[in-house]
């Protein structure tokens, strides 16, 4: 069996050999065969806390899995991914910040773990599987708003105060009011889909969003990038944002922000 600080990355497919892989509510069953991998997907009643990849020897053939052909790579690569869509955060809490004044607070989301054969490209996406299913929501106004995943009200000021388990990954969030008026932050939409994921000691820590209010009307910025004193000075990035994206966003931010306002 393998520990998490190995699980990402590369791995070698052999014949008569099934890796079995579980993840919160869900287990890939993967077995190598000359020219592709067949994979199967259950679902767990009870969740696994913890990432487990192990090796089983086995001859037959995995019955009811999908049949992937590949080719001649017997590398199969395990990356871990933020949710496909925004996620909605909505504070039970009352936040109030003031006027030039800024926050920085910590969430966090399930992971879900992508399979590619050979590299990491779209091209070469196997599957994706979920580690916990998230709830369908929408945020903004019926016609103009965003459809999202619920992320729940869980946060806290300093990252050893919010527990991870290995299926969850750490998003920080640095809130800035740089108006004139108080920023009530009711609910928060954050754009994961754009962040890459690193693996810091023993947790998976997505990069940091900076998020800027100028006040209604005004654009603001969103900024996504790795900050020194959350992943350290060379940060081991684990797991590729599902979208490319500029690491500076004009009126990205502002849209979201504004949005959060209003609710």
């Amino acid at each position: 069996m393998q520990n998490r600080k190995t699980i990402w990355g590369k791995h070698e497919g052999k014949t008569n050999q099934i890796l079995q892989l579980a993840c919160g509510y869900s287990q890939l069953n993967l077995q190598y065969f000359s020219g592709g991998w067949a994979i199967k997907t259950e679902k767990l009643s009870e969740k696994s806390a913890t990432i487990n990849l192990s090796s089983l020897e086995q001859a037959t053939s995995l019955v009811d899995a999908n049949i992937y052909q590949t080719g001649r790579s017997t590398n199969l690569i395990l990356q871990p991914t933020l949710p496909a869509k925004p996620i909605v955060f909505r504070t039970n809490t009352k936040i109030i910040i003031r006027q030039h004044q800024s926050m920085r607070l910590y969430i966090k989301v399930p992971l879900s773990i992508q399979l590619y054969y050979k590299q990491t490209d779209a091209d070469h996406l196997l599957t994706e599987v979920d580690s916990e299913r998230l709830s369908d929501t929408w945020f903004g106004e019926p016609d103009s708003g965003t459809p999202a995943f619920a992320g729940g009200s869980l946060f806290a000021l300093q990252a050893n105060d919010l527990p991870t388990a290995e299926y969850e990954i750490l998003i920080p969030l640095n809130i800035q009011n740089n108006s004139t008026q108080l920023l009530d932050l009711q609910r928060l939409l954050v754009h994961v889909e754009i962040m890459n994921v690193y693996q810091v000691g023993a947790r998976l820590i997505a990069d940091t969003a900076t998020i800027e209010f100028k006040g209604q009307g005004q654009v603001g910025n969103l900024q996504i990038g790795t900050d020194k004193t959350i992943h350290g000075t060379n940060p081991v990035l684990v797991g590729k944002a599902r979208q490319a994206s500029n690491r500076t966003i004009l009126g990205h931010s502002f849209h979201f922000i504004k949005q959060m306002t209003q609710l």
